[in-house]
């Protein structure tokens, strides 16, 4: 089996782990990641800070966002583009701001004010899961695997810890990001 392959058979059983998850598990595991967001050292320096809007096999990052935004910082969200591409749109008001985009991601309108990743100062990124040496396995389309080369500041990568997989297969486009969070702090 080929990496591809393997990365394919691992997002296929983090998923149906995902799927498995009692629901209280996944609210707690939730609040914990976005409490242990807001108390890094990175998130209270940062005046702009890249996140995203969980989806429903993602973390709720719903009260991070909000945190964000009540501490007065620049919240940069994405939005899917063609060619697999991000922009980081400045969000103001998470209800007024977003709207239903492409794979049913809550993503900015297109109303909202375009950033340069170069801008953010601290990234919070998704996965389907990672290991403990610090590698990601994203949802498989490319999108972070382009952003995060453009990024220039320290970026979170953030799962629960019943979805840790023991080895993500990688390739030489597969970057690594500067820290990992569970619900049980920092890897």
């Amino acid at each position: 089996m080929d990496i591809s392959e393997q990365k394919k058979a691992l997002r296929a059983d983090v998923r149906a782990r995902e799927r498995a998850l009692d629901p209280d598990y996944k609210a707690r595991s939730a609040a914990a990641i976005c409490r242990a967001l807001a108390d890094l050292p990175a998130f209270s320096s940062a005046g702009t800070v890249l996140a995203f809007c969980g989806t429903a096999r993602e973390i709720d990052t719903r009260a991070f966002l909000a945190e964000t935004l009540r501490r007065g910082k620049t919240l940069l969200l994405p939005r899917c583009e063609p060619e697999r591409q991000l922009s980081l749109c400045v969000v103001r008001d998470l209800d007024a701001d977003l709207e239903p985009g492409a794979m049913g991601i809550w993503e900015p309108k297109r109303s909202c004010e375009v950033l340069p990743p170069e801008a953010a100062e601290l990234a919070v990124v998704p996965c389907t899961t990672f290991d403990r040496a610090g590698n990601r396995l994203g949802q498989g389309g490319g999108y972070y695997d382009r952003l995060l080369p453009r990024l220039r500041c320290p970026s979170v990568c953030i799962c629960r810890e019943a979805l840790l997989a023991e080895r993500v297969p990688v390739e030489a486009h597969d970057l690594k990001c500067t820290r990992y969070l569970t619900e049980n702090g920092v890897i």
